[in-house]
């Protein structure tokens, strides 16, 4: 499968790229605090499911956009509760935490009320007309419309997190040298 995400590589490459770019840039926790093993395979991956999931949605594959979605999400509520858990404990590769204990969790932990809440529904919305879906009991239609409705959640995440979690990069001098440490970006905000 082509590789559908630039490698950056070297620390001077990231340094230039900050300099030149119109892209802000984030420090996310070191990827082994959230499980990650191999941490350019995860962003690797992560990548794959963006665009699987835009697949999926478009060639009308409900299941699996919900699937992927759920992936995705539990990815960046997991950064968050690294980052906010008051006593600083880690995700290592072996903890596994079901999504809506993440989801609560990370609520108790502060985040945002509104936001938190959709994410909620989603997972119960998700669970109930799998479910449903299983028994007879809705159809596809009803799946694309739960799918429809919760298309861009994960980009309201995706920037939540980097908003609350990341620490913006300034000062290209400063960037951490440490194998791990997790570098994202987003177009600059006009």
């Amino acid at each position: 499968m082509e590789n559908k995400i630039e490698d950056i590589g070297t620390y001077n490459n990231v340094q230039n790229r900050l300099i030149s770019d119109n892209h802000e840039f984030f420090i996310l926790p070191n990827a082994k605090n959230i499980g990650i093993v191999d941490a350019n395979k995860a962003l690797e991956n992560l990548t794959i499911i963006v665009e699987r999931a835009k697949k999926a949605l478009e060639n009308q594959f409900y299941i699996e956009f919900i699937s992927l979605k759920i992936q995705y999400l539990e990815f960046y509520l997991k950064i968050y509760w690294v980052i906010k858990n008051p006593d600083n404990k880690i995700l290592d590769e072996t903890t596994h935490k079901f999504f809506g204990t993440l989801i609560n969790e990370c609520k108790t932990y502060g985040f945002e009320p509104v936001l938190i809440n959709k994410i909620a529904d989603f997972n119960t919305t998700r669970v109930k007309v799998i479910h449903e879906f299983m028994m007879g009991a809705t159809s596809e239609e009803e799946l694309k419309i739960v799918c429809e409705k919760y298309s861009k959640l994960g980009n309201e995440l995706y920037n939540y997190v980097i908003d609350e979690c990341g620490q913006f990069i300034e000062d290209v001098t400063k960037l951490p040298q440490d194998i791990g440490t997790m570098i994202i970006s987003r177009p600059k905000k006009k």
